[in-house]
């Protein structure tokens, strides 16, 4: 914005007081121009952020979804395993000992999130909005970190079922009993897992249906 000097000297108080005026009105216009553009720029950046952020969630509604039905099957093959390895405890070896320790999750994403977070982008949505998306991205935190637990307590089982190379047969009992106690965590924790994913699945629905 450019202001400038009036083209002749100014030679009364009212002339004075309109050059004045034009000047004050000049410069909160510009203002005013200023603010509204501003203001669009901010109300097209929290457009951008929260149609990225709707995708990611329905991006990892979708990836938890398909893998709800593999956690069933791995609920089903550790339930199975544990029966196994009774089997032996109780001196009853079966005639196929096969114990699968199989352990799968989704991976999802919180890119969109954490950019729209760290660039302050959320400030330029609603609050309610805002806080749905929070409540979402909170439950899949909780989910992730039970994933990890999840895969930590089967890779702890698998190794216990590899300490000896004839498998169960060939271990001693307490060997056996450690094993189904990390079988047994294995197994709380996927059944745990499960739940939470539920539990998100219906945290995501609730969000994309929100208007």
């Amino acid at each position: 914005m450019e202001i400038h000097p009036p083209t002749h000297p100014i030679l009364s108080v009212r002339e004075f007081l309109v050059h004045l005026s034009m000047v004050t009105i000049g410069i909160l216009i510009a203002l005013g121009l200023e603010q509204t553009v501003e203001a669009w720029h901010h109300h097209e950046l929290g457009i951008e952020a929260r149609e990225n952020i709707l995708n990611e969630i329905r991006d990892n509604k979708q990836k938890v979804d398909r893998a709800r039905p593999l956690v069933a099957k791995n609920k089903e093959a550790l339930r199975s395993s544990l029966a196994t390895l009774r089997l032996y405890l109780a001196h009853k070896p079966p005639k196929h000992g096969e114990m699968p320790i199989p352990v799968s999750g989704p991976t999802l994403s919180t890119t969109s999130w954490t950019t729209a977070s760290t660039t302050g982008t959320l400030s330029y949505m609603g609050y309610a909005e805002t806080k749905r998306f929070a409540g979402a991205y909170q439950v899949q935190a909780v989910l992730q970190h039970a994933e990890d637990e999840m895969i930590q307590s089967a890779v702890q089982a698998f190794s216990l079922a590899g300490v000896n190379p004839d498998g169960p047969a060939g271990m001693r009992e307490d060997q056996l009993r450690d094993l189904e106690r990390q079988l047994s965590s294995a197994l709380g924790d996927v059944v745990f897992f499960d739940q939470l994913a539920e539990q998100l699945s219906r945290e995501y629905s609730r969000v994309l249906q929100t208007k």
